[in-house]
């Protein structure tokens, strides 16, 4: 009995420090953090998609960033780049958010890195790239992206509500007429002018290379916006949880009166998660010790 006790305590124990060893870990995560994915043969890095990501990082005191980590080719290897960029954000994403489940994800990809993104969150098929229809991120990821951003996506096609711009031509990989994305669409921007020779049916390589200069400022105070509502929406949460996370004291005195006054009616204490972790370890530790004396 005595050492069932000690084992169900040292359980119990690691169970605690695991819990704040990972609040200590997401203590240290930022609010917001910015993953940007580049145009096809850009070197390693954010590519076009730059200008945009820096935006957003000044604007957010604090704020990270990360490249999305694929070959960005070209050529006849730009399927399989697809394919391999496709599954970058999804992994990526998915190990960020794992580590840091309440950091706000800002998403920018430019040309092909629009494309993998697009693909990513809005699901497939992508010719050789990309057969199932389904969103490749995780609902953890889903939950937590702000805002997306597109530049120059060979995907874009007219008619979608997230738009921007004068391209109505589709792009080189445009998605099909009746096309949707309605778990995000509220949250994107796809930006597409018709001079854009990927995105659209034109012929201006310098169109296609301006998006960051042209709609930059207007991406920024789109994911500004977006980061805001959800903050928003995240504090809203946090109250009604706050709220419902309390625990009622009843006093002795009141226990047997079927009318109890305002000075003996039961008390609300708050619970912070901390404290129940805390308290837990404490209960178990005790009725360790009491075993041990037994």
């Amino acid at each position: 009995m005595k050492y069932s006790f000690l084992l169900l305590t040292t359980a119990t124990a690691s169970m605690a420090t695991a819990r704040l060893n990972r609040r200590q870990q997401q203590s240290s995560c930022p609010n917001v953090h910015v993953i940007g994915a580049r145009e096809t043969t850009a070197p390693p890095g954010f590519g076009s998609a730059a200008t945009v990501v820096d935006l957003v990082q000044r604007g957010n005191a604090g704020s990270t960033s990360e490249a999305i980590v694929y070959p960005a080719a070209g050529g006849d290897s730009y399927a399989a780049s697809v394919a391999v960029g496709v599954a970058a954000v999804a992994n990526q994403t998915r190990a960020f958010n794992q580590k840091c489940p309440d950091t706000q994800i800002v998403m920018v990809g430019y040309s092909q890195g629009a494309q993998i993104m697009d693909d990513a969150f809005c699901g497939g098929p992508d010719g050789a790239s990309l057969s199932t229809t389904e969103a490749s991120v995780s609902a953890g990821v889903s939950s937590m992206v702000a805002a997306i951003i597109l530049m120059g996506d060979p995907r874009h096609v007219d008619g979608l509500p997230y738009n921007v711009g004068n391209a109505t031509a589709g792009g080189f990989a445009a998605r099909p007429v009746g096309f949707s994305c309605p778990a995000f669409e509220n949250i994107i921007q796809s930006y597409c002018d018709a001079e854009d020779p990927f995105c659209a049916k034109g012929t201006s390589m310098a169109t296609h290379q301006g998006y960051g200069r042209e709609y930059g400022q207007q991406a920024f105070e789109f994911v500004q916006k977006q980061l805001s509502a959800k903050a928003s929406n995240a504090t809203t949460a946090s109250s009604r949880n706050s709220t419902s996370g309390t625990m009622t004291i009843m006093s002795n005195s009141t226990s047997n009166s079927a009318t109890p006054s305002a000075s003996s009616r039961a008390s609300v204490v708050p619970i912070s998660s901390a404290s129940v972790v805390m308290n837990e370890w404490s209960l178990w530790v005790g009725m360790g010790l009491a075993a041990l004396l037994l």
